[in-house]
């Protein structure tokens, strides 16, 4: 009885148990948990899970800087694929590869803002220093062409364009830079030491010297010729020459020359180059603040190859988020209809 036991004991655990099957709704509610999934919850979890990307991505491994002066942060790549991971719950390679894509296009257009910016601050860094030398070009040049007025060299060269300048067009050069010199803080200064001088000498000896006058001549000449006339009345002769003489042979105390109203004139033109001075100097800074507010944007040349650049990103990044789309629509059961392409080159 018992070897009869024992026999049908084995022949039972020698027949195949059949497997249970699982129903359909089972599956579909495994389906339906499988779309709410949200994902790695941990920080661990979340870490890992987008580092799959980086395993399997390509670009993904090329796109972070990783040595040299323009070295970029790894982890901060690491992050925002993470949260693109997070948000998107990219599921197969496809989508894996989509999600990574998008993380690269979003990584090079931040990469636009920090050329933008290197841009202006390449301006911007040295701005003080180039309007500083700028002006003092300038200044410079006015100064530096003044004296060759005073000394009659400055239509005296080979320069075919000098020498088709009527007479008339030459003076209107000459006034112009006589102007602009009093526009210059630092040029109203020279004007007032030479109106000093001049009127020390008046004060000390009753005349103004002939170096002195030929150097208010040659920087005021045509922008104030009244009281440069006023002044050639009271201005030394030369060694040899006869003290006083106007261009008619007589003297200058024929022509009813007034020291007292002449230094009164000075004074007045001392006072007008001060208030000048002053204005110089406001608009100096307001130039520069406008020059400076005019650079925060880069060059045409560099916003424009940064706008090229910029769009072509983006377009790739739309590109990437509607097929990812369209993928996990589609994976979802969704009716997804084909994409629409439109082509405008000629037949």
């Amino acid at each position: 009885m018992n070897t009869v036991r024992t026999t049908m004991e084995s022949a039972k655990s020698d027949t195949p148990r059949p497997k249970k099957s699982t129903s359909e709704k089972k599956i579909e509610a495994n389906r339906r948990n499988a779309l709410r999934s949200t994902g790695p919850t941990t920080d661990k979890g979340k870490t890992a899970s987008s580092r799959n990307a980086i395993k399997h991505g390509l670009l993904a491994r090329e796109v972070v800087i990783t040595a040299g002066d323009g070295e970029e942060n790894a982890k901060d790549f690491h992050v925002l694929l993470r949260q693109l991971w997070t948000n998107l719950q990219p599921i197969g390679t496809i989508e894996e590869l989509l999600v990574e894509r998008v993380a690269i296009c979003w990584w090079r257009l931040a990469r636009v803002v920090r050329a933008e910016n290197g841009e202006i601050r390449r301006r911007l860094d040295t701005f003080d220093v180039d309007v500083h030398l700028s002006r003092s070009d300038r200044l410079s040049l006015i100064m530096y062409s003044l004296d060759l007025l005073r000394s009659g060299d400055l239509y005296n060269s080979i320069n075919e364009a000098d020498k088709n300048l009527s007479s008339r067009e030459r003076r209107l050069a000459i006034q112009k830079l006589q102007t602009d010199l009093k526009k210059d803080e630092f040029g109203v200064t020279v004007l007032c030491q030479f109106w000093s001088r001049a009127k020390r000498e008046l004060s000390e000896t009753g005349r103004i010297s002939k170096g002195v006058h030929r150097a208010i001549s040659s920087t005021v000449g045509l922008s104030n010729y009244p009281l440069l006339l006023s002044t050639w009345l009271g201005t030394a002769a030369d060694d040899g020459q006869e003290q006083n003489a106007s261009p008619d042979g007589g003297t200058n105390d024929n022509l009813g020359f007034n020291k007292d109203i002449v230094m009164w004139l000075i004074d007045k033109e001392l006072e007008l180059l001060e208030i000048l001075k002053e204005h110089a100097g406001t608009n100096a800074r307001l130039e520069t603040d406008v020059e400076a507010r005019s650079l925060a944007l880069p060059s045409a040349d560099a916003t424009e190859k940064l706008l090229r650049y910029e769009a072509h990103l983006e377009r790739q990044l739309y590109r990437a988020m509607d097929q990812l789309e369209r993928l996990q629509r589609r994976r979802k059961g969704e009716s997804v209809p084909p994409p629409l392409n439109v082509s405008l080159g000629r037949r």
